[in-house]
């Protein structure tokens, strides 16, 4: 019985393809303008929290993941963490879950329209089809967040020779600049 295959989620993603690039380029420009005003405390919190992490520290790395369960929360969480050694081997690194909530308060906005989307083209779009479209958006989006954290970073301006790594937790990272 093969009831319960997502079949059409290929076909789906390929249909919303750019309406999601469209939307995700727009929640990304929103997102860079927040962490860039002085409005929100967000960007000073996460300066800070880093800063925490790494201070005194001159030998390591400073790894920011982002936390595949946190969207589903909707709570947004980042597990920042500093390793001695190799990260994700390390027993206990000194570790932060930082929220980026209010960050991405509105997204619900945009899976509100791919949803509209598929259920113009789909007969009888099913909520784990749903969910797995949320889900693809929001890595999209977070792994896009990478290259305005690495702009944050560098601002910073302190280079102390700890390198920052940005990716998806106990997954692929990638060296987005130094601390």
């Amino acid at each position: 019985m093969n009831q319960c295959k997502m079949e059409r989620i290929p076909q789906m993603k390929e249909l919303i393809g750019e309406k999601a690039d469209s939307l995700m380029s727009v929640r990304l420009k929103y997102i860079e303008n927040l962490l860039e005003s002085d409005k929100d405390s967000v960007r000073k919190d996460f300066e800070l929290a880093l800063e925490r992490l790494a201070s005194e520290k001159n030998k390591g790395s400073l790894v920011i993941s982002f936390l595949r369960s946190s969207y589903i929360l909707n709570s947004h969480e980042f597990y920042i963490a500093f390793y001695e050694e190799e990260p994700f081997v390390e027993e206990e690194p000194a570790d932060i879950c930082f929220s980026m909530e209010k960050v991405f308060d509105g997204i619900e906005e945009d899976w509100h329209e791919m949803d509209e989307m598929l259920q113009q083209n789909f007969i009888r779009v099913f909520a784990g089809e749903k969910a797995e479209i949320h889900r693809w958006y929001m890595e999209r989006l977070y792994v896009a967040l990478g290259s305005i954290i690495m702009k944050m970073i560098e601002e910073l301006g302190k280079d102390r020779g700890i390198p920052v790594y940005y990716g998806g937790y106990m997954e692929e990272i990638k060296e987005i600049g130094c601390i």
